[in-house]
């Protein structure tokens, strides 16, 4: 806990210093009411222990400072014996608690409040991180196909490190899942994973999401908010649509991964967190480089690993397991337990899945929502719900595939051998980038 000391006794200092490192607190020690705000201003603080009677600026006068300013550190206010009614006083503006300097002065009684003190904070950030989604964990099924069993061992490689992260995939592929089990893989697994998508709030808003902001600094800020990387500490914070990123935002983002440092909107201190950053995109950041739209020096700042998660029609071995889970999630308590048929079952696995396991979960449920209560998913229901030609690739005899059949099947390979790279793809297919774009719309794939 990194913890302020303002006492203008040299002694009680000195005591409060030894006691708290053993307690493994990174302390900074002052002796006056205006050398605390100094250093309040220059570096984060989780706490403040503040002697109530000072020459010049007071306990009274640092409360109040903090209170308006860093409303997010705590304060212990030491007294003597008859300054208890003013201690109690200062409590009902602010203060954490109160502790009586007994002669001898003993730390003793400063540690047990620290105790309690981290005790409630990191119930406080629990709750924080609750409110943004935090501690949610889905489930991560299970499946036997190689595609996914090899990208559970490059997450079971990469989770011990402390780098940044990089997944890649297509829209629905299960990038989210991938960074939860690479937290809980993690040795930050007892801390929060916390996740954005970039792509979904302004630019103004995104940075106060990620940074907090002071009170004042726009329209609206009627108060202070701490952001999500103060709410990740200690645990990984997940950046979807990472593509998305204002170019103003990436280059806080840029510093804050070279030196664990940030600024909160509206704020002139430079605070600190150590937080993993795991980015997301279905994107070609490559190319939007290219497009002036994502900085170089950020995307090999957060690639130092870089995974990729195969979309469903790599892995259809694992719809069994991925159906079982869907029907599990789906079903009211006291219906008939759901199952699918083979038939069905084989049905699903001949379509190209374009919006990977996030459209598998969507059929399910128009299937349960359409079909009749019974026990068995037949084919017949599946082929009503399932889109007869989107996405979906013929496995007829290769001697009655259509140019554009062949074309599709082709563009998808190379594709997946490219890593979901469509620069590099074009390179490969021997077109220009519009052009690949077009096909992709055309036959509907969405990479």
């Amino acid at each position: 806990m990194r913890t302020l000391i303002i006492d203008d006794e040299e002694y009680v200092r000195l005591v409060l210093e030894q006691a708290l490192r053993e307690e493994d607190c990174q302390v900074t020690a002052v002796k006056q009411g205006q050398a605390g705000i100094d250093a309040l201003q220059a570096a984060p603080f989780d706490c403040v222990i503040t002697d109530l009677r000072m020459p010049g600026i007071d306990g009274r006068a640092v409360l109040k400072w903090i209170a308006e300013h860093q409303p997010d550190v705590d304060v212990l206010m030491l007294t003597g014996h008859g300054d208890v009614k003013d201690a109690v006083d200062a409590i009902k503006h602010g203060a954490w608690d109160f502790l009586v300097k007994e002669t001898p002065f003993d730390a003793g009684v400063v540690k047990v409040a620290l105790t309690k003190l981290r005790t409630v904070r990191a119930l406080r950030k629990e709750n924080l991180a609750a409110r943004h989604g935090g501690f949610s964990r889905d489930v991560i099924v299970e499946g036997p196909s190689q595609a996914w069993q090899k990208l559970k061992t490059q997450i079971a490689q990469v989770a011990p490190s402390h780098a940044p992260v990089l997944i890649q995939g297509e829209t629905g592929s299960g990038k989210e899942i991938a960074a939860r089990l690479l937290h809980d893989l993690s040795r930050r697994a007892g801390g929060p994973f916390l996740a954005i998508n970039c792509g979904a709030v302004s630019r103004e808003l995104l940075e106060s999401e990620l940074f907090g902001h002071e009170k004042g600094a726009f329209t609206g800020a009627t108060g202070t908010k701490i952001g999500l990387i103060a709410a990740a500490e200690g645990g990984t914070l997940f950046l979807d649509e990472l593509g998305e990123m204002p170019g103003p935002m990436q280059v806080s983002l840029l510093r804050f991964l070279d030196r664990n440092e940030y600024r909160p909107v509206g704020s002139t201190r430079t605070l600190q967190a150590e937080v993993r950053i795991v980015g997301a995109t279905n994107q070609d950041l490559q190319e939007l480089i290219h497009q002036g739209r994502f900085r170089d020096d950020l995307l090999y700042r957060i690639n130092t690993v870089t995974l990729r998660v195969p979309p469903l029609r790599e892995r259809t071995e694992d719809l069994t397991a991925l159906i079982d889970h869907i029907l599990q999630t789906l079903r009211i308590p006291g219906a008939t337990k759901r199952t699918i048929a083979t038939d069905a079952l084989q049905r699903l696995a001949t379509y190209a899945w374009p919006g990977n396991v996030r459209e598998l979960r969507n059929v399910i449920e128009r299937i349960i929502l359409m079909s009749a209560e019974t026990g068995l998913i037949t084919q017949a229901e599946v082929d009503q719900v399932l889109p007869k030609a989107t996405g979906a690739l013929r496995t007829d005899d290769p001697a009655n595939l259509t140019l554009e059949d062949i074309e599709q099947r082709h563009i998808l390979r190379v594709l997946d051998a490219s890593g979901g790279n469509k620069t590099a793809a074009a390179k490969i297919l021997d077109i220009d980038y519009k052009t690949l774009l077009a096909k992709l719309k055309k036959f509907a794939i969405d990479k």
